[in-house]
C-alpha cells in the first residue's frame, strides 16, 4: 500500500485501518422500500441527494472530482508527515495558468514556481499578492521563478485588474505548493475516493518515516482530512465508519474533534480520540501506550 523513496523508512507493527463508506451512485435512484430500510438500518442511513451530490453536476464530473479529492489528499497528507518527521518542505507558489492575454505569457510557464517577487522571498500566494497590491498598474515586476531545477528572474509589467482598475495583476493563477525530496505512492483499492483518507494517509506515512512504533502492534482506525500543514477537518458518515472499524476489530479510533457530536450516544468497544491536527493523533498514539498516561488523551 505505501511505498517511500529518497528517505529512511522503518519496519512497522500493527493495522492502520481506513473505514470508507458504501455510497449510492450519482445517477442511481432508491426505491421506498430501499429508503426505508437504509433509514431503520444502524449501519445505514439516508440523506438528501444534494448533500452529497451537487444538484446538476453530472455524474462522470462528480466522479472525477472525488477522484481529485483523494490525488489531492495523498498529496497534502504526504507534505505534512514529512513536515511532522521533521524532513525538509519548501513552500513556494506554483503557477497553475498563464493569461494568454497577460503581461506574463511567453515569460512564465505553469509548473513554473516563483520563489521572489521583487527581491522578497515568498512562500505562499497571499505573500504573492500581498506584494502586488504595494504596486501600481504599469510596474515593473520582477520575478524569480524555479523551472525544472533552474533558476530565472523574469521581468514582467503589471496590468490593471478588470475587477479594480487600481489593482495591479500579472496575469497568472497560483496555488500553495510543497517542494521536497522524498517520492511517497500510495496504492489505494480503486473506488475508494474523497477526502476522508487523509489522516490515515499521514500516520501510515509518518510511522513509516520514523523510527518509533507508533502503531506498536495495535489495530487503529482514522479517518478526517488533512492540509499540507497537519490541520485536521471533519468528515461525513461517521457513525458508520466507526461501526465498520468496530467490525474490523480497531482498539483505537482517531477522529476529527467536530465530528464528536456525531457519535454521541453510541455504544462501542473502540476507544474514540478526538483530535485537531496531526501532532494531536500522533501525541495521543504514543499517550496510549502507557495506561498510566492513557487518561491524558481527549476523548469524543
Amino acid at each position: 500500500m505505501l511505498q517511500i523513496s529518497g528517505a529512511n523508512s522503518y519496519p512497522a507493527t500493527g493495522e492502520l485501518l481506513l473505514p470508507t463508506v458504501s455510497v449510492t451512485k450519482a445517477d442511481s435512484e432508491m426505491t421506498l422500500p430501499q429508503a426505508f430500510l437504509a433509514y431503520v438500518m444502524p449501519d445505514e442511513t439516508v440523506l438528501p441527494r444534494e448533500k452529497v451530490y451537487p444538484a446538476g453536476l453530472p455524474a462522470d464530473q462528480q466522479q472525477g472530482n472525488e477522484n481529485k479529492l483523494m490525488t489531492d489528499s495523498q498529496r497534502d497528507a504526504a507534505v505534512a508527515a514529512l513536515m511532522a518527521a521533521g524532513i525538509p518542505v519548501q513552500p513556494l507558489p506554483q503557477v497553475t495558468q498563464v493569461s494568454s492575454s497577460g503581461p506574463s505569457y511567453g515569460k512564465v510557464e505553469v509548473g513554473d514556481l516563483i520563489s521572489t517577487v521583487n527581491g522578497s522571498v515568498v512562500e505562499r500566494r497571499s505573500e504573492v499578492r500581498a506584494i502586488l497590491n504595494q504596486e501600481q498598474p504599469g510596474s515593473v515586476i520582477r520575478l524569480g521563478l524555479l523551472r525544472a531545477n533552474q533558476q530565472l528572474e523574469v521581468f514582467v509589467v503589471a496590468v490593471a485588474s478588470q475587477d479594480d482598475p487600481s489593482v495591479a495583476q500579472i496575469g497568472v493563477e497560483l496555488e500553495n505548493s510543497y517542494q521536497h525530496s522524498v517520492d511517497v505512492q500510495l496504492n489505494i483499492t480503486p473506488g475508494v475516493v474523497g477526502s476522508s483518507g487523509g489522516l490515515p494517509f499521514a500516520l501510515a506515512i509518518y510511522d513509516d518515516l520514523t523510527s518509533g512504533a507508533l502503531i506498536d502492534g495495535r489495530v487503529v482506525a482514522a479517518t478526517g482530512t488533512i492540509t499540507a500543514t497537519g490541520d485536521v477537518g471533519s468528515i461525513g458518515a461517521l457513525r458508520q465508519k466507526l461501526r465498520g472499524a468496530e467490525h474490523a476489530g480497531a482498539q483505537i479510533m482517531l477522529v476529527p474533534e467536530g465530528n464528536c457530536v456525531d457519535i454521541e450516544g453510541v455504544d462501542t468497544s473502540v476507544t474514540v480520540v478526538k483530535v485537531t491536527k496531526l501532532t494531536d493523533a500522533i501525541t495521543s498514539l504514543e499517550l496510549l501506550k502507557n495506561p498510566s498516561t492513557a487518561d491524558q488523551v481527549p476523548r469524543c
